[in-house]
């Protein structure tokens, strides 16, 4: 018996946003694959459903995905000036695969389908995390189980990748944990994820990460308006410390965060003053169209001179590494892109019904990470990283799909 195209399209479409939700907190080859998957069944559903081509059309009116595109082509003319080309392709991929992305997520019709992906993505970055943890605590080396030692883990990923993706995921997990009102199985099971989830984002030793979190968690709580996250946040903040006050390495660290006020305190804060200068030249002498994606290490070595930096990467500021490589012809755009972003999230109303408590708490959560990505941002590559920058479309999709119209009822379990 053949498959009809719409069997064909929602099979595609359900591994693709379980494959994207297993693993963003893992691995960005598999979540590269799922979305190609994704991809092929919204064309499939365009070409063969209704419902999917009457869901795309409200898409299309949908102010982000203007922004997107126009973010996406903003940056074409630093990409062909790069020396860098294909340094400067790679910067450019998470630009446009954000349209990608987000289409699929937003596309996302079914109330069992976007449950069915959040805890997914829940389960997948807890056991990221305990994977973390064992590279804490000395890795694991039993039977077909080989983790190996780090003293800064960062599970499958780089470490600021792995940090900029769990301070998203906690601070929606935090609203989400509010949803019913009350506190039982679901509310400790979730619980437990959060403290492993913190945990994880401490043992990084990333402090721009934390300070993202604090206010992204700061800002679910003011959107939420309730008394529940304001004591859960202190219980937080409790457990945070005690556990700094027990690890030396963590205690430094956190330490070090007041003294960053009257200057650099080690290598890694002084290496972030060295490029925070050097960028602030380049934006003066590259005004318009910034040095070209992709060429900011190639112009920073050359100011740099004599002056001792651990990375030249990038800026380590997205702010400041948008103005240097696309100037104020890509960074007007840019800017546009997250007024958009917040606009449309702070704008959305999610349907009447008994699934609307749980909407209305996940779009404040993710109105929360946005708050935390931009925070972060003013630290680290994050929103130039297409791992952290995946994350974050897929939380925006799933949130402008709550704002649609009421789902239709899922069928009956066989």
């Amino acid at each position: 018996m053949r498959a009809s195209p719409e069997r064909i399209s929602s099979v595609l479409l359900t591994v693709s946003v379980c494959g994207l939700a297993l693993f963003i907190p893992f691995s960005i080859s598999g979540a590269n694959a799922s979305i190609m998957l994704g991809f092929v069944g919204v064309i499939v559903g365009v070409i063969a459903v209704p419902e999917v081509r009457a869901r795309l059309a409200r898409m299309k009116r949908d102010p982000l995905l203007a922004a997107s595109v126009i973010l996406v082509v903003s940056a074409i003319p630093s990409v062909l000036m790069s020396e860098n080309a294909g340094r400067a392709l790679t910067d450019w991929k998470s630009y446009w695969l954000l349209l990608i992305y987000f289409l699929v997520a937003y596309g996302v019709a079914s109330w069992r389908l976007r449950r069915k992906a959040l805890w997914i993505l829940f389960g997948s970055a807890a056991l990221s995390c305990l994977v973390s943890v064992a590279q804490y605590r000395g890795g694991i080396d039993f039977l077909f189980v080989h983790v190996a030692p780090k003293p800064r883990p960062a599970s499958t990923l780089f470490i600021m990748t792995f940090a900029g993706i769990l301070y998203q995921l906690i601070t929606v997990n935090f609203a989400v944990l509010f949803h019913r009102g009350g506190f039982g199985r679901l509310e400790w099971i979730l619980s437990g994820g959060l403290f492993l989830q913190v945990l994880g984002l401490f043992l990084t030793l990333t402090r721009g990460a934390w300070v993202a979190l604090a206010g992204g968690l700061a800002a679910t709580t003011v959107l939420l308006r309730k008394r529940g996250p304001f004591i859960v946040a202190a219980i937080l903040l409790v457990i945070v410390v005690g556990f700094a006050a027990g690890d030396e390495r963590v205690r430094r660290k956190v330490a070090s965060i007041p003294r960053m006020m009257s200057g650099p305190t080690d290598v890694n804060v002084a290496t972030r003053f060295v490029l925070w200068d050097v960028s602030w030249d380049l934006i003066r002498s590259h005004p318009l169209l910034g040095v070209g994606l992709g060429d900011y290490e190639t112009e920073a070595q050359r100011l740099i001179g004599a002056r001792h930096v651990e990375t030249a990467t990038d800026s380590h500021n997205v702010y400041l590494q948008v103005l240097v490589t696309r100037g104020i012809v890509g960074f007007l755009p840019f800017v546009w892109f997250w007024i958009v972003v917040l606009r449309c999230l702070a704008r959305a109303r999610p349907p009447a019904g008994a699934r609307a408590a749980f909407a209305r708490h996940f779009v404040a959560g993710v109105l929360g990470a946005a708050v935390a990505l931009l925070i972060g941002a003013l630290s680290e590559n994050n929103i130039d990283d297409s791992e952290v920058f995946i994350a974050f479309m897929f939380l925006a999709g799933m949130a402008k799909s709550f704002s649609l119209e009421p789902d239709p009822p899922d069928p009956p379990s066989a």
